[in-house]
């Protein structure tokens, strides 16, 4: 069975709330999330992701979509979900694991998918994202 990571999908003003992952040397840009811990649901994971990487509360509208990636850890599947943000505004929480963040248009996003920098399942569901954000669906 392929591990799992989770990721919160957080649009305001029609761009996604991405962070800047440098944990194992290289520039991952993504949005926020990680492992689940045992005994913890996606759902759950997503929640205290978002807190930890971002000092921020949020609440799951529900599941966007899963995507494979391959990290300096292996190949995983991301659970995305809907969020919106209840509580705070992001903030640098952990500056040697996450230095920076930032909101991204889908255009920022392609550019960074063809330089490298965007994570393979962001890369993957640009598409789905782009509609969710131009339909007016979220945000």
């Amino acid at each position: 069975m392929m591990k799992e990571l989770v990721a919160a999908i957080i649009v305001k003003d029609k761009r996604l709330l991405l962070v800047h992952n440098v944990k194992h040397g290289t520039l991952r840009i993504e949005p926020p999330g990680g492992k689940i811990h045992d005994g913890e649901t996606r759902e759950a994971a997503v929640v205290r992701e978002a807190q930890e990487e971002l000092g921020i509360e949020v609440r799951v509208k529900g599941p966007f979509c899963n995507h494979p990636t391959d990290s300096p850890e292996g190949g995983f599947i991301v659970h995305m979900f809907v969020c919106e943000i209840t509580a705070g505004e992001p903030r640098v929480v952990e500056p040697d694991k996450i230095p920076a963040f930032g909101w991204y248009s889908v255009e920022e996003m392609e550019r960074m998918r063809s330089d490298g920098t965007l994570v393979p399942n962001m890369g993957g569901a640009l598409e789905e994202v782009g509609r969710m954000i131009e339909g007016g669906g979220i945000g």
